[in-house]
């Protein structure tokens, strides 16, 4: 499998954006807003910039692997 940055908040934030906004019977465009208010109230972009980090700054990647394997 394959996730991208977007997986990290998309289950948490734009997946009940998509219902809220379909059951109102939203625009696109206020569906986006509503989306980009989410972003912002949440610090998602935060969110998905510390987690890149963390996984750009790991270095003990051999040692996690051996030790799930002797599980």
């Amino acid at each position: 499998m394959v996730f991208d940055v977007a997986d990290l908040v998309k289950d948490a934030i734009i997946l009940p954006w998509a219902f809220i906004c379909a059951k109102e019977n939203a625009t696109e465009q206020e569906f986006r807003q509503q989306c980009l208010q989410a972003f912002v109230d949440y610090k998602a972009l935060d969110f998905m910039f510390d987690q890149v980090k963390a996984v750009a700054l790991k270095t003990d990647w051999e040692t996690e692997n051996k030790r799930e394997c002797a599980l």
